[in-house]
């Protein structure tokens, strides 16, 4: 019974966003080791014996566990209600006691990208004595877990009853009001879990990186880096649209108010990313060099849009898809520069858009 339960919950998810995990671990390590002047060990170490010694870091990498734990938590729900994965209400007719049991050994297994890096928090605090520290850590962690599971049992038992997630009732007059409620309440901890990361990443190397060790090439794969992980967002609200609001496609409205809709919903997900860019300048990054990362993140932005209707790819293909768009991006900034790279990503934007948004079929 274990082993289908992990076949049909935890090996979608690491499927779908292995490779993004993979990805930001890689680059994490090699944004470090570039920056810091230390190995990447020292640095970590650093990290990690701050995080026992100040209440705030702890506090904050808390809070970045329980945006992983509830983005798991909710894959695994919506993996749950699909048609393929029906049988798993065979599972109710266990005690809740063994259900919650086979759920917790599943969050733990999902909680392995984080494991990853505590085995390393727990032997640098057993080390340097903080015995309270690592003993806190493992409860919260543990904590976490049983909590999902739990939440997961009582989704399993909802799922017996043939009762299904409800989209509430939509009240925005305009199309991308429509689609930033959807987020707010369906994407709010994923879309804050992105910006926490972007601009808390941008805000560790400007603080430890002044004018004059000023490095754009690095802080604009950051910012490449952060933007495209929005991709998760655009993803999500096409296959909300193509569920629920499928039917604007019929009403009169002009292919250009469509397209800026769009631009306008692109534009606000990212004002964080633009506003942390802004603050920079002058101390740590020239205000031409803010205005170009912020319109190559913009145009990034326009482009995944436009790809969503190019033809319906699952979310592994998608990801892959903006892995390449990354490496066009670096290409850019390695030969012709960014202005070129704002304008062409545009430019192609538009273009897909009225090509490919009458012919989608959702």
């Amino acid at each position: 019974m274990t082993k289908y339960l992990l076949r049909s919950l935890v090996s979608p998810f690491f499927r779908e966003n292995g490779g993004l995990i993979i990805f930001i671990y890689t680059m994490t390590v090699f944004i470090v080791n570039s920056q810091s002047g230390a190995g990447v060990y020292e640095y970590h170490l650093f990290l990690v014996l701050g995080t026992f010694r100040h209440a705030g870091m702890m506090a904050t990498v808390f809070f970045l566990w329980l945006l992983y734990t509830r983005k798991f938590t909710a894959f695994v729900v919506t993996e749950m209600y699909k048609p393929e994965n029906m049988f798993l209400h065979v599972f109710n007719y266990l005690s809740r006691k063994r259900k919650i049991m086979l759920l917790f050994v599943a969050t733990f297994l999902l909680m392995i990208p984080v494991w990853a890096y505590v085995i390393f928090m727990i032997i640098t605090g057993l080390q340097y004595g903080y015995i309270g520290g690592v003993a806190l850590i493992i409860g919260y962690l543990l904590l976490l877990c049983l909590l999902s599971a739990t939440w997961l049992e009582h989704r399993l038992q909802y799922l017996a009853e043939g009762k299904t997630p409800v989209i509430r009732s939509i009240r925005f007059t305009s199309y991308t009001g429509t689609l930033l409620r959807y987020v707010a309440t369906k994407q709010l901890v994923t879309w804050t879990g992105l910006k926490i990361f972007t601009c808390g990443l941008l805000f560790l190397i400007a603080v430890n990186n002044p004018m004059r060790y000023y490095d754009g090439q690095t802080i604009f794969m950051v910012v490449s880096l952060g933007i495209l992980g929005n991709g998760i967002l655009v993803c999500r609200c096409r296959e909300f649209e193509d569920l629920y609001l499928s039917f604007y496609r019929t009403l009169p409205v002009s292919l250009k108010r469509r397209l800026l809709e769009y631009a306008l919903l692109d534009l606000i997900l990212i004002i964080p990313e633009i506003i942390i860019l802004l603050l920079f300048v002058p101390k740590h990054m020239p205000l031409n060099d803010a205005l170009t990362f912020c319109l190559c993140g913009y145009s990034s932005m326009l482009l995944m849009t436009s790809l969503t209707f190019y033809r319906h790819f699952t979310r592994s293909q998608f990801y892959k898809l903006l892995s390449i768009v990354l490496c066009v991006q670096y290409l850019f900034l390695m030969t012709i520069g960014l202005p070129a790279l704002y304008i062409a990503l545009t430019l192609a934007a538009i273009f897909l858009f009225r090509w490919r948004y009458y012919k989608y079929g959702g």
